[in-house]
């Protein structure tokens, strides 16, 4: 939804997925590219301006900061601030209880929509109005109850964001 929301802004955006092992809760990678220039590279990214971690278990299993540049932005799933070994290596981060406002929002515990609009506020590579549209888009197949839920979460974690940085300043 990230790369859709960036096309209806008018950027040129690549998204993949990569799978590692073939069972059912195994970590899984994605990526998108985001600019005003036709994208040549089609492979992973080695070197990602931000990072979404969904599950913050994945902490203490996967290294999943590799690569992050160093003013790169980390979003994690979280109900608890991260301990200081990853405060210490990545320098902005947000955690935010993406899986307890879906939850709320959506009637089950999908922190997808809620990230989404967390990363959007921290990094405004996309518009929110832009986000709202590939929402819809996406989603309209499964309903109007459905597309109204997720744009609420997806306003939910912009602003949870948005409230903080306004705390920080």
């Amino acid at each position: 939804m990230l790369a859709l929301a960036a096309f209806e802004d008018g950027h040129e955006a690549q998204a993949f997925p990569k799978f590692g092992s073939e069972r059912r809760g195994a970590p899984v990678e994605a990526y998108v590219r985001i600019t005003g220039a036709p994208i040549r590279a089609h492979n992973q990214v080695y070197t990602p301006d931000a990072v979404v971690i969904q599950d913050s278990t994945l902490l203490q299993s996967e290294p999943v900061l590799q690569g992050l540049k160093q003013d790169g932005w980390v979003i994690l799933n979280s109900e608890e601030p991260p301990v200081d070994d990853f405060t210490a290596t990545a320098q902005r981060w947000v955690a935010i209880p993406a899986t307890r406002i879906g939850e709320q929002l959506l009637g089950r515990p999908l922190p997808n929509t809620v990230l989404l609009g967390a990363l959007a506020a921290v990094t405004g590579w996309v518009s929110l109005k832009a986000l709202e549209q590939a929402v819809t888009g996406h989603l309209m197949s499964k309903g109007e109850t459905v597309v109204k839920a997720n744009i609420e979460a997806l306003h939910a974690g912009y602003q949870a964001v948005a409230a903080g940085q306004e705390q920080a300043s």
